[in-house]
């Protein structure tokens, strides 16, 4: 699938639905950390033909995970960072590819930043871009 390029309206409307998916993928993320110790019990027993009873769970919640993750990216957003739910859109500002920026927790989409530059390069969005 070629690379979505969004307005900013375009964007924009598309963040109620993020935000109940990265509710959702935060909410996998928590069970998957919080079953990981035991998983990893049952991996070091497993030469010894080893079994967890959190097994089934654990691979539910990762395959739900995953399901979630592809549709976010379906959409053509560019998913950053799950923790907190970093998200990127394609955007062409003043002739040039760069990233609209939103994470869950804001209201809208705010802020842009170059490709190359990340989380840490964002600048607020001006009248221009409107």
């Amino acid at each position: 699938m070629e690379d979505r390029i969004f307005t900013l309206a375009e964007a924009q409307a598309l963040i109620p639905q993020l935000r109940s998916i990265l509710e959702e993928i935060n909410q996998e993320w928590k069970r998957i950390k919080e079953l990981h110790p035991e998983i990893q019990k049952a991996r070091d027993k497993a030469p010894y033909d080893g079994f967890s009873k959190f097994g089934v769970i654990y691979v539910e919640s990762v395959s739900h995970l995953m399901l979630l993750i592809h549709q976010i990216k379906d959409m053509g957003v560019v998913l950053k960072d799950v923790d907190k739910g970093l998200c990127d859109f394609p955007y062409i500002r003043q002739g040039r590819l760069v990233y609209l920026c939103w994470r869950l927790g804001e209201e809208a989409i705010e802020y842009w930043h170059d490709i190359e530059a990340g989380f840490a390069g964002r600048e607020r969005l001006d009248e221009t871009d409107r």
